[in-house]
């Protein structure tokens, strides 16, 4: 299977859950600090971490630490 191929089945995987196209939806005007996302769509942090993770693996989201706070933006806008 060509490599273009299977990067389309990641990407559509990992945007399978409303949550996660919520999440990517949110970053489209640029990068958010984690507890921004997290307070605007009413999710707990747990759930919120989770979703990330999986994004991240997906190379969909880019993340940075600065100080005690993980920024979040979406890979390639």
């Amino acid at each position: 299977m060509p490599d273009a191929l299977l990067f389309k089945a990641n990407v559509f995987q990992a945007l399978s859950h409303p949550t996660r196209i919520a999440i990517v939806e949110a970053l489209r005007d640029g990068e958010l600090p984690a507890g921004v996302i997290v307070e605007r769509l009413g999710l707990e942090q747990a759930n919120a971490s989770q979703h990330f993770s999986v994004l991240r693996s997906k190379n969909i989201l880019i993340s940075r630490k600065e100080g005690n706070q993980v920024f979040y933006a979406v890979r390639d806008p």
